[in-house]
C-alpha cells in the first residue's frame, strides 16, 4: 500500500513539474513573440522577396538540431544506446526546459531525463563534454574571425577592434586556465574516491577518433547557423558580402557564447551586441535586431514549442515506473 501511494504521489510531482514546464516556456515565448512586434513586420514577412530565404532558413532547422541529436547519440552510447529518434526528441525537450534558463543551462535536463537507465550524472557531464565540444568550434573560429578582421585594415578606432585588443588576451587565459585545470584534475584523479573518478573518467573515455566526429558535426552545425543568419539578414533586405557576413556573424556568436546572459534580457543581448559589430557595415540597426529575433524565433522557440510535446513523457524519477 505504501508503495503504491509512493508511486503516486511521485507521478503528482512530476506532473507538476512537466506543466510549470510548459507554462514556463510557453509563457516565455509569447512575451518575446509580443516584443518583437517592435522589430519585426510579421505581415510583410512572407512577400515574393523573402520567402526563399525566410523558407530556407525554416528548412535548416532541423538540420542543425539534427546534427546535435546525432552528436548526443553518439557521446551517450558508451552509458546508453539510443535511437536518433529518441536522442532527436530529447533535444527538443531540452530546448523547452532551457528557454527560459540563464545561458540556457536547463538544457541537460531534457536529454538526461528522456534516458531510462543511464547514470543521471554520467550523463550529465556527457552533455558538459558535448557543450565542450561546440563551444571549442565557436571560440577557435571567432577568434579566427578576429585576427583576419583586424588585418583586412579596418579603422582601429571602430569597437570591434578595440575588443579585440581588450580582450583576446583575456579569451586565450580562460582556456589555457580551464585546460591546467583539467590537466590539473587529470592527474591527481588518483586520490580521488572510486565513485567520484568514475565520474571524473567520463571526461577522458570518448575516443579520439569519435571526438573528431563530433568535431566535425559541430564545425557544421557551425556553418549551418551561420548560413541560417546570413539567410536572415536578407530577409531584412541586408545584403552583404558573405565572407565579410560571416566573419562578422562568427564574431557575434562568439561574444554571445561567452557574455552571461539571464533568460530575460537573452533576446536583448543577442540583438544589441550584433548592432555594435555590424555597425561598421550598415546602419540598418533595424533589420539586424529582426534578424536575430528572426533567427531565435526559428532555431529556439519553434522547436521549444515542439518539444512541449516530448516533454511530457519525461521521467524525473524512478519511482513513477
Amino acid at each position: 500500500m505504501y508503495n503504491l501511494q509512493d508511486k503516486r504521489f511521485y507521478k503528482v510531482i512530476s506532473l507538476l513539474i512537466k506543466t510549470i514546464i510548459l507554462i514556463l516556456s510557453f509563457w516565455y515565448i509569447l512575451i518575446k513573440i509580443n516584443a518583437a512586434n517592435n522589430s519585426i513586420d510579421f505581415t510583410n514577412l512572407f512577400n515574393e522577396s523573402t520567402v526563399f530565404f525566410l523558407s530556407f532558413t525554416l528548412l535548416l532547422m532541423p538540420v542543425n538540431w539534427g546534427l546535435e541529436a546525432l552528436k548526443w547519440k553518439i557521446l551517450i552510447h558508451s552509458l546508453e544506446p539510443i535511437s536518433f529518434v529518441k536522442s532527436f526528441k530529447s533535444i527538443f525537450s531540452g530546448i523547452t526546459i532551457s528557454i527560459f534558463t540563464p545561458n540556457r543551462v536547463g538544457e541537460f535536463a531534457g536529454r538526461i531525463f528522456y534516458l531510462e537507465k543511464a547514470d543521471k550524472i554520467k550523463a550529465t557531464i556527457k552533455s558538459f563534454v558535448g557543450s565542450i565540444i561546440q563551444l571549442s568550434v565557436t571560440l577557435l573560429i571567432g577568434l579566427t574571425s578576429l585576427f583576419f578582421y583586424y588585418y583586412r585594415g579596418y579603422d582601429s578606432s571602430h569597437p570591434i577592434v578595440a575588443f579585440e585588443n581588450r580582450n583576446v588576451k583575456l579569451f586565450l587565459i580562460i582556456i589555457c586556465g580551464i585546460l591546467i585545470c583539467l590537466l590539473f584534475l587529470y592527474l591527481a584523479k588518483k586520490y580521488f574516491s572510486t565513485k567520484i573518478k568514475s565520474y571524473f573518467n567520463i571526461f577522458f573515455e570518448t575516443k579520439g577518433s569519435q571526438v573528431i566526429i563530433l568535431l566535425g558535426l559541430s564545425f557544421l552545425r557551425y556553418i549551418i547557423f551561420s548560413v541560417q543568419y546570413y539567410l536572415a539578414l536578407k530577409v531584412f533586405n541586408i545584403h552583404l558580402d558573405f565572407a565579410l557576413s560571416f566573419m562578422l556573424i562568427s564574431i557575434v556568436f562568439l561574444v554571445t557564447s561567452i557574455i552571461p546572459t539571464f533568460a530575460i534580457s537573452e533576446i536583448a543581448v543577442r540583438g544589441a551586441t550584433a548592432v555594435y559589430f555590424f555597425s561598421v557595415v550598415t546602419n540598418d540597426s533595424k533589420g539586424i535586431v529582426a534578424a536575430s529575433l528572426l533567427l531565435w524565433l526559428i532555431n529556439l522557440a519553434i522547436p521549444a514549442l515542439i518539444g512541449e510535446v516530448f516533454v511530457w513523457k519525461l521521467k524525473f524519477f524512478k519511482n513513477q515506473k
